[in-house]
């Protein structure tokens, strides 16, 4: 089954792009079928309950949504990226 993941920050441009490249290599590297876009921050509500993952380049109230969220900005920074990448293969693979 496809995943849909959303990946959101404050403009919806660079941050995001950046984070998105990451989280495609790391879904191809696990093999999970999935589709991904960008937005920004405040149109997650649009996506929230049709999404399987937000990756977000900033913390969020967990409880605002009902689809998981993890913060991406250890792909941006390169320190702990195995565990977000644990944490995503988690999710996704519910």
């Amino acid at each position: 089954m496809k995943k849909r993941i959303v990946v959101a920050c404050g403009a919806g441009l660079a941050t995001s792009t950046m984070i998105l490249q990451k989280v495609e290599e790391f879904l191809k590297e696990i093999g999970i079928d999935y589709s991904i876009s960008q937005s920004q921050i405040y149109e997650l509500d649009f996506y929230d309950g049709e999404a399987d993952l937000f990756v977000t380049s900033m913390k969020l109230d967990q409880n605002k949504y009902k689809t998981p969220i993890v913060v991406g900005t250890p792909f941006l920074i390169g320190i702990n990226e195995d565990t977000l990448k644990e944490q995503i293969k988690e999710i996704l693979l519910k």
